[in-house]
């Protein structure tokens, strides 16, 4: 059964509009919670980075992207860990542009 259909589903039984929403409230509440744990995570593993290396998580991806670093496997590392934190970061804006 798809996502679609599980919300017809739970639609055509929740009757009321306000428990409807509720539900969904609270569905959207737990999602961005545990957004915001993956994002505090990801915060303090590039703080740890960036306490190793001397810079700034921006600077460094800016560096990393022109090709100035080396091939280092904490670099991939790095750079993974920004473009997850930034795709989070994007998800935890559209569920505040709920409310």
């Amino acid at each position: 059964m798809t996502v679609s259909e599980k919300l017809d589903i739970l639609q055509k039984i929740i009757t009321e509009d306000d428990a409807l929403n509720q539900t969904l409230d609270k569905l959207l509440d737990v999602t961005r919670a545990q957004y915001q744990l993956k994002l505090d995570k990801f915060d303090a593993d590039l703080q740890a980075f960036e306490s190793r290396y001397g810079m700034l998580s921006d600077e460094f991806y800016a560096k990393f992207e022109a090709g100035e670093l080396g091939d280092a496997m904490d670099f991939f590392e790095w750079a993974g860990i920004i473009e997850l934190r930034r795709d989070i970061q994007q998800k935890i804006e559209q569920l505040d542009a709920l409310e």
